[in-house]
């Protein structure tokens, strides 16, 4: 079977991509959503010295644009230790159920991700539909706990499944988008499923101490002894959000988040009655706000832009220093690059897009510039 990448043609006239991407940004997000090592799920391994390889560019060209794309962008998560990506906009746009082939590889594919945080984030890009559920139940049945992965990063939504473990134990069955037989894009299928969800959703949530799991019971008690150490009250209403917040997310993740967020309160000076504070902010659903750290990542993100803008403008330096020199000298270092590069196919791209061929070649331009520069 050919393998190919269908890219949306709206690509092109995308706002945020044609005001806020430069041209090496398009060449650089189109390489990552069509090279040979990408999946159905937007998921894939490649590692730095391959996309060198492939794009023509060092592999510090690569460290920053990847970086670039995570930090600016915000269209990628790259994972140094797994040497795994992931494309954010990649389930929104470019994933669809397909038939049961598709759905067979996308469930493979689901269980070869290494990093299960991707996993957590590529659920949450999807759109809210059929789509998600199946993605969702897929990586329940691949002993995935959402809950676990997503709730111990501040950057990942928190995503509930368990409506479809409690539609698994009411009905008992295996056949909850299961069936070999039954395809997604069926309207009847489709809808009865979504129904069995919506029904979970409406289930009453109001439960007293014995109709509470032991599990529950028993994290319900190690947070209320946190409240007792910390001299924070811990009355019925305490109880009854808390009792919300255990049923979407684990213990750790939220005696971490409280502990955090008694943290923030007590180095603030104008905080007065910090347990008071810390309540409204529990019954209300927010948080407080650490401006010191925000200060730092804008501070942070400001040094990068900096960076960027710097290599960019080393890298315009270059070329035109490049133009400046008698065109016999220009083409003798094309062609040393070219030979460097081993890539022969750099001389039809200069033919039918020259813009893009000094792109391409634009890093060891500036190395080859930098020499000359010294010997001048």
């Amino acid at each position: 079977m050919a393998k190919f990448r269908q890219i949306q043609t709206s690509f092109w006239s995308n706002t945020y991509i044609q005001e806020e991407m430069t041209a090496e940004d398009k060449y650089f997000y189109l390489y990552l959503m069509t090279n040979e090592f990408t999946t159905q799920i937007g998921i894939y391994s490649i590692t730095k010295k391959q996309m060198a390889f492939d794009l023509g560019y060092s592999i510090e060209s690569v460290t920053a644009l990847l970086q670039r794309f995570e930090t600016y962008h915000k269209l990628i998560k790259y994972d140094v230790e797994s040497r795994e990506i992931i494309l954010l906009k990649w389930a929104e746009n470019n994933l669809n159920i397909g038939g049961k082939p598709v759905q067979d590889l996308i469930k493979k594919e689901i269980e070869q991700v290494k990093n299960k945080e991707f996993l957590a984030l590529m659920y949450s890009c999807c759109p809210e539909n059929s789509l998600k559920n199946f993605i969702g139940l897929l990586i329940y049945k691949n002993n995935v706990s959402y809950n676990e992965t997503t709730n111990e990063s501040s950057d990942v939504s928190s995503i509930n499944l368990s409506n479809f473990e409690k539609n698994k134990k009411t009905n008992n069955s295996n056949n909850f988008y299961e069936s070999s037989n039954a395809p997604l894009n069926e309207a009847v299928a489709i809808n009865n499923k979504e129904e069995i969800i919506n029904n979970n959703h409406n289930h009453n949530h109001n439960h007293d101490h014995n109709n509470i799991n032991n599990n529950i019971y028993d994290d319900l008690k190690k947070i209320k002894q946190w409240f007792v150490d910390n001299g924070i009250d811990f009355s019925k209403k305490h109880e009854t959000k808390v009792l919300e917040l255990l049923k979407n997310n684990s213990l750790g993740f939220i005696l971490k988040t409280f502990q955090d967020q008694l943290n923030i309160l007590k180095n603030k000076s104008d905080v007065k009655n910090i347990a008071a504070v810390f309540s409204n902010h529990l019954f209300k659903g927010t948080t407080e706000v650490n401006t010191k750290e925000i200060e730092m990542r804008e501070a942070e993100q400001e040094k990068i832009k900096n960076e960027e803008r710097k290599e960019y403008q080393r890298n315009d330096e270059a070329i035109e220093f490049f133009k400046s020199l008698p065109q016999e000298q220009q083409l003798k270092i094309e062609n040393e690059i070219i030979e460097e590069l081993k890539n022969p196919m750099l001389r039809d791209i200069k033919k039918n897009a020259e813009s893009v061929f000094y792109l391409m070649i634009s890093q060891k331009i500036k190395e080859k510039m930098g020499v000359l520069w010294k010997k001048q």
